[in-house]
């Protein structure tokens, strides 16, 4: 609802100290606050912020008149201003209503506004001093009065007119806030909740997690929607980095100086020249020990300073723990401003707390009720960090998930403070359950939990194997490091239940690997068999398989022992029956941890090296296929010849068969002839004294296949025959083929077929 206080704050503070003058009295230094009683979560309490009775006109404009003795000529001031104001009718948020005026005074104004809407009167002058700096000007502009509050001024545009005045920008800045106040739940920053808050409207200057622990705190974030970072801290009243910001920091500072402690610190007290902090309960004071447990003190107001002499007067006992007890006798664990009791003293000891006397603080019942009650404590607490511990015997052990805990025959249930509630317990063994993948909290690195041992999941796969949607919780990184991790292992979706075969576990399912070989950097890891089952089958890593990962387009064909890529487009469809290749995407890691064969050569072509005129046949991507002339391959239907290089050529094995005019596919008999394949019954098998070369499913795929081969075959210098018995009879004329063949055709040959076939008796 308003412009960023960034560069207005320091207008307002800074640079108007500068250039005006000093617009806010400096506070003794003894007394100045400092950024380490900053506490972001609790900048103002409710009671003093939503105390619509705080101050009358008259006080109002006492200290108007403080703070500024005289305006410059031709100025006229806050405690002097005045302008006419309309009636507004009482409404839920501001229920007191607003009785115009023709002529009020500024002071009037505030005191009439802060009642209206139950805003502190002390608030909204803190409010006018950070936005424009008015409380202290000499000589405000005509803008700083119709901006007054910046309400209706957005990061990102001009400021609404619509709102403009002073006071239209004093009763819209409070009315806001009731609004805020009635409605905590309708905004971005919530009490009761640990929220995101920026420190800079550059994004790039990062976030902090703010426990905001009541609700004027949060109408300040949403008000001013950014916190001060270190920078800032560090230089409560001046400038810090580029990535500071001042609005919020400059209220609790300002309001500081001017009223003292936001946060009634009553009970939280220090010496200027040391830094210990006591927490003070009637006549005795107990010291802090930590900063964590001095932010879970937060009720009891912020740090005051006080003389040592009066710190002298009081009774010094033990250190703070984490135990608070009621005049009631209650004993109780507290954290973040709830207090939760204590089941019995055991369960004391085991949050690593005390029953006895010199291990609690006795608070007063007022110092007690500043706390939130909770409800009773459990063994399990969780924390707004997202982290869940089982708590016994003064240990922490996270807990996984709900799995988890019900299967360690831990009861259902827990609490829910912060990470620091827990931080002095030591830390111990998850636990946690097989068959799941972790987080690390805070990182993207995953892990697999599996048969009793944590396998860090390999850089790069976590997607492949599907991790972020099968994960089961998240554990901090110290956590893990308990567990049982074997040595230099990786899980990569490579998987072994026992002995079984080896699995592919990827997000699309499960892959059996019965080829390609597994590379031997590429360790299987053990899991369970129903871990595997998890995972839908997708099929068998067959030889013929295409595949090919997303982010690289070489295409890979999968053989018995190894994987090939495949050189070109026209090589794919080479090894394609039908022209259209379906290829398989898989992850790139599966990529790397199969065993990279030779590229594949294009198949079906003959192929030579430049520097060796021996010619083969490419057979697939099976092996090479010798011959000692062309006229078989021609007749077979293949005619292309490529060159490549001699290492590529050798890794193919060469066939052991010679090619001649036979070929098989599988069990079934070819010959070749007329640059077709023709099918050989089997029993017509003896007919063809061919020794058949074998091709594999990817050679024979692409065959012309022509009209099966029959029992007469005629050459091309025109001598016709029988085949008969594994010989050829000549048959010496068109009638006496037609006397025998009985209407079945002759097969056309080369003469170099016929001449393979032996010649016998006429036909």
């Amino acid at each position: 609802m308003r412009r960023f206080a960034s560069i207005l704050a320091v207008l307002a503070t800074v640079a108007a100290t500068l250039a005006f003058g000093s617009t806010v009295a400096p506070a003794p230094s003894a007394q100045a606050v400092s950024g380490g009683l900053w506490n972001p979560g609790y900048i103002i309490s409710d009671a003093m912020f939503y105390d619509g009775s705080a101050l009358v006109a008259a006080d109002v404009q006492s200290f108007l008149q403080s703070r500024v003795a005289a305006c410059d000529a031709g100025y006229t001031c806050l405690k002097d201003y005045r302008q006419a104001t309309p009636t507004i009718a009482p409404t839920a948020l501001c229920p007191g209503g607003y009785a115009g005026s023709a002529n009020e005074r500024a002071s009037d104004i505030l005191a009439k506004v802060g009642n209206a809407c139950n805003i502190s009167q002390k608030a909204l002058l803190v409010l006018l001093e950070k936005e424009q700096g008015l409380v202290g000007s000499r000589h405000p502009s005509a803008s700083a009065y119709a901006h007054a509050t910046g309400f209706g001024c957005p990061d990102t545009a001009p400021c609404d007119p619509a709102f403009a005045g002073f006071f239209y920008q004093v009763y819209n800045a409070a009315r806001q806030f009731q609004n805020y106040a009635q409605h905590p739940t309708s905004w971005n920053y919530q009490p009761g909740r640990v929220n995101q808050i920026l420190y800079n409207p550059n994004r790039a200057c990062g976030t902090g997690s703010v426990y905001i622990q009541n609700k004027a705190t949060a109408g300040l974030y949403i008000y001013t929607p950014y916190q001060p970072n270190a920078a800032a801290l560090s230089n409560m009243y001046g400038t810090g980095d580029r990535c500071s910001s001042y609005g919020n920091r400059n209220f609790w500072r300002i309001f500081s100086d001017w009223f003292g402690s936001p946060t009634n610190s009553s009970s939280l007290l220090r010496t200027a020249e040391n830094a210990t902090v006591y927490l003070v309960a009637d006549d005795r004071k107990y010291p802090i020990p930590s900063l964590a447990i001095l932010g879970s003190l937060a009720p009891l107001g912020t740090v005051g300073f006080v003389s040592q002499n009066y710190l002298n007067t009081l009774t010094t006992m033990h250190p703070v723990g984490h135990s608070i007890r009621s005049p009631g006798g209650t004993i109780y664990f507290f954290d973040a401003g709830i207090k939760l009791p204590f089941s019995s003293c055991t369960q004391a000891l085991d949050y690593g707390a005390s029953c006895d006397s010199t291990g609690y603080v006795q608070l007063s019942q007022q110092q007690a009720d500043e706390f939130v009650n909770g409800p009773t404590l459990l063994p399990v607490l969780g924390t707004a960090e997202g982290a869940r511990y089982y708590i016994k015997n003064g240990t922490k052990a996270e807990i996984l998930d709900d799995a988890s805990q019900a299967a360690a025959g831990i009861p259902p249930g827990m609490n829910v403070l912060t990470e620091k509630a827990v931080g002095h317990l030591p830390l111990v063994a998850p636990i946690v359950r097989d068959d799941a993948f972790v987080l690390t909290r805070s990182t993207a690195r995953y892990s697999l939990l599996s048969l009793g041992q944590r396998i860090p999941v390999a850089a790069g796969s976590e997607a492949s194997v599907g991790a972020a949607a099968r994960r089961a919780g998240s554990l901090w990184a110290q956590s893990l490091a308990l567990l049982p991790s074997p040595v230099s292992t990786t899980f990569t979706g490579i998987a072994r239940v026992g002995s079984g075969p080896v699995m592919l576990l990827t997000s699309a399912g499960r892959y059996d690997v019965t080829a390609g070989g597994i590379s031997a950097s590429a360790t299987p890891v053990a899991v369970s068999q129903a871990f595997a089952d998890s995972y839908p089958l997708q099929g068998a890593l067959a030889p013929g398989t295409f595949i090919k990962a997303p982010d690289n387009g070489t295409v890979y064909i999968v053989m018995a022992d190894d994987i090939r890529p495949i050189s070109s487009w026209n090589a794919l469809l080479a090894l394609t029956s039908n022209g259209d290749p379906q290829i398989l995407p898989v992850p790139s890691s599966l990529i790397s941890q199969l065993t990279v064969g030779p590229v594949a050569l294009v198949a079906g072509t003959f192929v030579r090296s430049p520097g060796n005129a021996t010619v083969y046949l490419v057979n697939g991507v099976t092996d090479r296929i010798a011959f000692s002339s062309f006229i078989y391959g021609s007749e077979a239907g293949f005619s292309r010849l490529v060159f490549s290089t001699e290492d590529r050529i050798a890794a193919y094995p060469l066939n052991p068969q010679l090619m001649t005019f036979g070929f098989s596919c599988g069990t079934d008999f070819y010959v070749a002839a007329g640059h077709e394949m023709h099918l050989v019954a089997p029993e017509l098998r003896p007919l063809y004294p061919f020794a058949p070369a074998a091709l594999d499913q990817f050679t024979c795929g692409m065959m012309t296949v022509g009209a099966p081969a029959g029992s007469f075959i005629r050459s091309t210098d025109g001598a016709l025959y029988q085949l008969v018995g594994g010989q050829k009879r000549p048959i010496a004329s068109i009638a006496r083929f037609t006397e025998l063949s009985a209407g079945q055709p002759w097969m056309d040959v080369v003469p170099q077929f016929a001449a393979a076939i032996p010649t016998g008796p006429a036909a």
